[in-house]
C-alpha cells in the first residue's frame, strides 16, 4: 500500500470524527464571529470530499505524508465587510480556539510587495483542551479564512480564471493582475475612511441636533433619522400624535421620506424646524379628524412627516398638478392620485 492510500484509508477512518468536530466548531465560530452587526457578512464552511483529497494528494505527495498534515479538511470561511474587521474577528476566535501559530498564515502581510494577489488571513485551530470537548477530536486541525469582502470577490474572480501565480499569468496580463490588486487595496482602505467619516458624522449630528443647532445640515439618511430621534421639536410633534391616537410608534427607516421632503423644498434640518412648527397644528387636527378615535395600536416613526407634507399640500401654494406629483412618488395608481388630489384640495376649500 502507497502513501496515497495509507492517507486515503486514514480519512476513511476520521470521516465520521470530523462531522462531529464540524458541529461543535461552527456553534463555537459563529458565536465568537457574530452576526452582520458585528460586522460578519457571511460564514461557510466544508468538509473536503473524498475526491478532494485524493487530488491534493496527488498534487503534492511529497508534504502530505499523513492526513495530520493536512489542516484543512474541515476549513471555514469568514468574509466581513471591512478590511479592518479581519483582526477583530480573529482576535474573538483566538480566545474562543487554540490557534496554531506556526501552521497560521497571515497571507495579506506574507505577500511579496512585487506580486499580485489579494489574500486572507488563514488560522489552522484545533478545540481548546481545557472545555470538556470530546479527546477524540481535540487533537484534529480545521482551518479558518478570514477576508474582506473585496478580498473574498478578488480571491472567487482569481480562482475563476485559474491564475494562482504570476509564474502562470500570460506576461502581458501579469501588470494588469497587480494594477487591479492595488485598486482593490485601496478601495477597501477607503471604504474604512468612509465608515469612519459617517461614524464621526454622527456624532457631530448628535450634538448638533441635542443642542438645537443643527439648521444649517443637509437632509440625508443619517440626518433624518437623528432629527426623528433627538430634535426636541420633532420628538415633542410625535409624543403629541401618541396622546391624540393611544398608538405606540414603531421605528421604521425615514429614507423613502426623503424624496417627498426634498418635492416640497425641505433641503435641511432648518427647513424641517419650520415644516414642523408652520404646520404642526394643521397636522395634528388631520390626526384628530382621521385617526383620533382610539381604534389605531401602531404607527410607524414617520407618520409626523406624513402628516405634516399632507398638511403642506392642503395650505401651501400648491395647484392641482404639483399635489397629483407629490402623491404619485409614493402611488402609482392614477385613481387614487385624482381621488386625493380632490380630497385635499377640497379641505383647502373649506379651511
Amino acid at each position: 500500500m502507497d502513501i496515497i492510500d495509507n492517507v486515503m484509508e486514514e480519512y476513511d477512518e476520521l470521516r465520521e470524527r470530523y462531522t462531529r468536530l464540524e458541529e461543535i466548531a461552527s456553534e463555537i465560530i459563529e458565536q465568537a464571529a457574530g452576526d452582520e452587526k458585528n460586522g460578519v457578512m457571511q460564514v461557510t464552511h466544508r468538509i473536503k470530499t473524498r475526491e478532494s483529497v485524493r487530488g491534493k494528494l496527488h498534487k503534492k505527495p511529497e508534504k502530505y505524508t499523513s492526513l495530520e498534515k493536512m489542516t484543512d479538511i474541515l476549513g471555514y470561511r469568514i468574509v466581513c465587510y471591512f478590511s479592518d474587521q479581519v483582526d477583530e474577528i480573529a482576535a474573538k476566535l483566538s480566545a474562543a480556539l487554540d490557534v496554531d501559530r506556526d501552521l497560521s498564515t497571515d497571507k495579506r502581510a506574507a505577500i511579496a510587495p512585487d506580486a499580485f494577489g489579494y489574500l486572507s488571513l488563514h488560522y489552522i485551530c484545533r478545540l481548546p483542551g481545557d472545555k470538556g470537548f470530546p479527546e477524540d477530536l481535540s487533537h484534529l486541525p480545521f482551518e479558518i479564512q478570514i477576508r474582506s469582502s473585496l478580498q473574498h470577490t478578488w480571491a472567487e474572480i482569481e480562482h475563476d480564471l485559474g491564475y494562482k501565480t504570476k509564474f502562470g499569468v500570460p506576461r502581458d496580463v501579469r501588470r494588469e493582475f497587480s494594477r487591479v490588486a492595488g485598486l482593490l487595496e485601496l478601495a477597501d482602505e477607503a471604504f474604512v475612511h468612509i465608515r469612519s467619516r459617517i461614524s464621526e458624522y454622527q456624532k457631530e449630528l448628535y450634538e448638533q441636533i441635542s443642542n438645537d443647532q443643527a439648521e444649517s445640515y443637509h437632509l440625508d439618511l443619517v440626518s433624518l433619522k437623528l432629527y426623528l430621534q433627538h430634535s426636541h421639536l420633532m420628538t415633542g410633534f410625535m409624543d403629541e400624535i401618541r396622546q391624540i391616537t393611544g398608538a405606540s410608534i414603531i421605528d421604521t427607516d425615514p429614507e423613502s421620506a426623503l424624496e417627498k421632503l426634498d418635492y416640497l423644498g425641505i433641503k435641511t434640518l432648518g427647513d424641517m424646524n419650520e415644516l414642523v412648527e408652520t404646520e404642526r397644528q394643521h397636522a395634528l387636527q388631520m390626526i384628530r379628524d382621521l385617526l383620533g378615535d382610539g381604534d389605531i395600536e401602531e404607527l410607524i416613526s414617520t407618520v409626523g412627516i406624513y402628516y405634516l407634507c399632507r398638511s403642506r399640500l392642503v395650505y401651501g401654494d400648491y395647484d392641482s398638478k404639483a399635489i397629483a406629483g407629490f402623491l404619485r412618488l409614493s402611488d402609482s395608481n392614477e385613481e387614487n392620485v385624482r381621488k386625493q388630489t380632490a380630497y385635499l384640495l377640497k379641505k383647502r376649500a373649506h379651511s
